[in-house]
């Protein structure tokens, strides 16, 4: 009887040594020093995190952090975003920051935007002064039509428009360089790659149709047809007031016809800068078109493409799908 009693104490005190510890390591800060700036993406695991912070240097031990933040059911609170952490938080501490997450914003700028666009988004999603952002917007970005990389950005509320402007041409700076070997093998250059992108961009539905679009208005470049994409007068007439868009919806006659260097309709080659910020997927169609015995294209009203190999073809297309 008394062997089980001295077990007992044995364990309880082992147990009460353990939990004394534990809550020791997590409240007991790694040290002191300069805050650090650290960014969690979304979708990283507590184990990650906690390495992440360890590498650091800014906790004692990744596995006591694991540890604490799963007993407290913190785990699926955590919350993706850039800090600012000092040494001296305590693991407990710097659990309760990130389950409270940063004052950053999360914008998700889309593909075939224009600039304008690109714009019009940060100024609705970010407190800054309309005017003084939109002047330096603008400015930065006089020339960068089409390298503004549409993806998901976490951002400071108060970013600058010119380091906003730097984030997202980085970005694709980092995309294309993933692509610019084969590009270069076909023969084009960076801004011709941008610019048949932007048109695909905003001209194809999915990967499939962006490469069968791509390999057709390549070769149409190479025979020196007219490109005919209608997205290029789209951006040739500008804001429409009266739809609230950049995008012209419903293109008439006179539309069609609208004197532009940028209108594929009336000048032959391509137009003299990008429409539109391409994707991935569309940068990747320049990369690798498909290579059809196809010479048409258009969307019919369910926005299927269909595509034809003769004007006859492409016209019988126009009647059937589209009147």
């Amino acid at each position: 009887m008394k062997s089980i009693i001295l077990a007992l104490v044995l364990l309880l005190l082992a147990t009460a040594s353990a939990g004394g510890f534990f809550a020791w390591e997590i409240n007991q800060p790694k040290g002191t020093g300069e805050k650090k700036e650290i960014i969690f993406e979304e979708g990283l695991s507590v184990r990650e995190i906690a390495n992440r912070l360890d590498s650091e240097g800014l906790i004692r031990s990744a596995d006591f952090f694991v540890l604490y933040v799963k007993l407290s059911g913190f785990e699926s609170q955590i919350q993706a975003g850039r800090y600012e952490i000092p040494p001296s938080l305590s693991i407990a501490q710097i659990a309760e920051v990130l389950r409270h997450g940063t004052f950053d914003v999360r914008l998700t700028f889309l593909e075939g935007w224009r600039k304008e666009e690109f714009l019009g988004y940060a100024l609705q999603r970010l407190p800054v002064d309309s005017a003084a952002f939109s002047g330096e917007f603008l400015a930065a970005t006089k020339d960068l039509e089409g390298y503004l990389f549409p993806d998901t950005y976490l951002v400071a509320q108060n970013i600058s428009a010119g380091d906003l402007v730097d984030l997202l041409k980085a970005n694709f700076d980092k995309r294309y360089a993933q692509l610019a070997e084969k590009i270069s093998l076909r023969g084009l250059t960076q801004k011709e790659a941008v610019i048949l992108a932007s048109m695909i961009e905003r001209e194809a539905y999915g990967s499939t149709d962006s490469a069968i679009i791509a390999g057709i208005l390549l070769k149409r470049l190479e025979l020196g047809w007219t490109l005919d994409v209608d997205a290029t007068v789209q951006y040739a007439l500008g804001y429409q007031e009266s739809e609230g868009t950049w995008w012209k919806r419903d293109l008439t006659s006179a539309d069609l016809n609208v004197s532009s260097p940028y209108n594929t309709r009336r000048k032959q080659g391509l137009p003299p800068g990008p429409i539109a910020s391409p994707g991935s997927v569309a940068l990747g169609a320049v990369a690798e078109p498909q290579s059809t015995d196809y010479l048409y294209y258009l969307h019919d009203q369910d926005g299927i493409a269909r595509y034809a190999k003769t004007l006859a073809e492409h016209n019988a297309n126009v009647a059937k799908y589209l009147r």
